[in-house]
């Protein structure tokens, strides 16, 4: 109760003001991996120089404040080490309530035994994965350009809903896209056929999008049509349950009601928390405002891992002023949405009733 005291008292501060560090990381631990998107190109990256656990741990030993860490990548577990960066962030982040992270669900024995390990281990109040499904068997590994993958990942989802618990839960993710607009019920169909129950509540629905820095899919021209996405988020959102004081149900409902305004209008619904509430760090250190925005704030290498002496600095303040005016690219991910929601409660009842 004390860390998700913490965290309440972070969103509402950040409905009031302006924080003075941020809540939640959205931390990318490596660029590798075996899928071939359609969507994103991290694939084609050159070999980063990633961060080593060494160097990840003294950056948790200073920056540890976090309520909420998303990790994410590439795909995390082609990290042999993912389960004792995990640790270490549970280690040192000692307020933090929520951990939680994607993956493609390949590697399903590592995948099932490291979260395994995880959960032995774990002190955080709330860890949440998400396995990427991006429609029925055929589509998703063309989507992906992995054959087999849809059947690992499914594997991969259901070993992992047998570990469910209070502080434990899996969903399926799927990246919205003009491949895939209309193939979502049967997918949903095709999955439910494999491993029995199943609903739109254990789905995390995302839109693709274009970043420089982080997908590098500068000339992907995938994104769906508004009035064709439209009435195909209206369904889902009319899908899913309404739970009461269900926070990720909140959450989903949002972002979905308010994608669609997105992508009429292609800008943000409601005042970005890039650079406020939240931060994006790459593989390498580099520290961004989000995923979205290619304008770096600083490096952790170059200041002792410690990221509020960054955060202090006079390129974060400038990065921040871009965004509140409007001249950052602009976007709809989860990775920034969700606490743009949250810092904005007030006008998004208005705006997305």
């Amino acid at each position: 109760m004390r860390r998700l005291a913490k965290l309440a008292r972070q969103i509402v501060q950040s409905n009031l003001a302006e924080l003075p560090y941020p809540y939640r990381l959205t931390y990318a631990v490596t660029g590798r991996c075996q899928a071939r998107c359609i969507m994103c190109n991290i694939w084609q990256k050159p070999p980063a120089d990633e961060l080593s656990l060494a160097e990840i741990d003294a950056f948790f030993t200073r920056a540890n404040k976090f309520s909420w860490i998303n990790l994410t990548g590439g795909e995390l577990f082609l990290r042999d080490d993912i389960a004792d960066i995990v640790r270490s962030i549970s280690t040192h982040c000692r307020g933090l309530y929520l951990l939680n992270f994607p993956t493609n669900g390949y590697q399903t024995e590592k995948i099932v035994a490291t979260v395994r390990e995880i959960l032995d281990h774990l002190t955080i109040s709330r860890f949440m994965v998400t396995v990427s499904l991006d429609g029925p068997r055929d589509l998703h590994d063309t989507i992906r350009n992995l054959p087999g993958s849809w059947d690992r990942a499914l594997a991969t989802f259901r070993q992992l809903r047998t570990l469910q618990s209070r502080r434990f839960s899996v969903y399926l993710g799927y990246t919205l896209q003009k491949a895939n607009l209309h193939a979502l019920p049967e997918m949903l169909a095709a999955a439910r056929h494999e491993i029995g129950s199943l609903s739109y509540d254990d789905i995390h629905v995302n839109l693709a999008h274009i970043s420089g820095h982080y997908y590098a899919n500068a000339s992907f021209t995938g994104m769906p049509a508004p009035h064709e996405a439209g009435p195909l988020l209206d369904r889902i959102r009319m899908a899913r349950r309404r739970k009461l004081f269900n926070p990720v149900a909140f959450l989903e409902h949002r972002y979905q009601r308010l994608a669609q305004e997105y992508l009429l209008t292609g800008t943000p619904p409601l005042p970005c928390q890039a650079a406020a509430a939240s931060c994006f760090l790459d593989p390498t250190g580099i520290v961004y405002p989000c995923s979205v925005f290619a304008t770096p704030v600083g490096s952790l290498r170059e200041n002792d891992y410690d990221l509020y002496r960054i955060w202090n600095g006079p390129k974060r303040h400038a990065v921040r002023k871009a965004v509140c005016d409007g001249t950052c690219p602009g976007c709809w991910t989860p990775c920034e949405a969700y606490q743009t929601i949250l810092a904005n409660l007030l006008t998004a009842g208005r705006r997305a009733p």
